[in-house]
């Protein structure tokens, strides 16, 4: 079940069937520091398990969605579950993909890096008309190993997730939508709204049967995430290890 108790990076509402998780870390974009990270491997088998929640939507605090992972100096990329940072990437994404319950995604500002993979790894998108979208691992000096590389070509096609990926590329909410990476743009105000309210249409329909084909549809992202994510997220860990993860992190740093 789903217990505010657990988290202290997030925050849990539940309410006539619809669990709102919102990252909360406004004052740094919601950027995902070691206690989120941690948080997020067990917060979507919490929702999963919660006989109250018949879908969710993921949502960010303040301005943005969330802004990726934390580059601060303070962070040590430890973690507070005893396995290793890669070890928790992959349980990130391998929950959210288990989870038969809906996920909209109220995109209300930026989604990058992993805010890019949580929302486009929901099942709906709704992102606000300012939001930008994208993944920028590359340009940071670091394999985009945590789910772009890996999943957005079963979502885009090999040719397009090499546009973005490689090329570092942020999109506009309207060019996420074109692109296919999310579902919907409204105006900023709308976003929780319209998010909540495609919730609420898929948590009326008969559980089993939306659950079970939901769970159809995700074994074309998860084939891909048992084909690549290992692979990806292994050099993503060569990589934060190396000189060009080291000078654009100590570039940050001064700046």
């Amino acid at each position: 079940m789903l217990d505010q108790q657990e988290f202290t990076r997030v925050r849990i509402a539940v309410d006539d069937g619809i669990a709102t998780l919102t990252l909360d870390r406004p004052e740094h974009g919601n950027a995902v520091d070691d206690a989120m990270h941690s948080e997020l491997t067990r917060l979507f088998v919490r929702a999963r398990a919660d006989d109250r929640v018949r879908a969710v939507v993921l949502t960010g605090a303040g301005e943005d969605f969330c802004r990726g992972g934390d580059s601060s100096a303070s962070r040590t990329f430890t973690t507070l579950t005893g396995l290793t940072p890669v070890q928790e990437a992959r349980l990130i994404v391998e929950t959210l993909l288990d989870l038969e319950k809906p996920v909209v995604a109220a995109v209300n500002g930026d989604a990058l890096g992993l805010g890019a993979i949580l929302a486009t790894l929901a099942d709906a998108a709704v992102v606000a008309r300012s939001a930008r979208l994208g993944d920028r691992h590359v340009a940071g000096g670091v394999t985009a190993g945590n789910g772009s590389a890996a999943l957005w070509p079963a979502i885009l096609g090999v040719n397009r997730a090499k546009r973005l990926v490689l090329g570092a590329e942020v999109l506009t909410a309207e060019e996420a939508v074109a692109m296919g990476l999310a579902t919907e743009v409204v105006d900023d105000a709308a976003v929780l709204a319209t998010a909540t309210a495609t919730a609420r249409h898929w948590a009326a329909l008969p559980p089993f049967a939306l659950q079970s084909t939901k769970r159809v549809l995700n074994l074309a992202l998860k084939d891909a995430a048992a084909r690549a994510l290992d692979y990806g997220l292994a050099l993503e860990e060569q990589a934060m290890a190396g000189p060009e993860f080291a000078a654009v992190l100590a570039a940050r740093r001064r700046s």
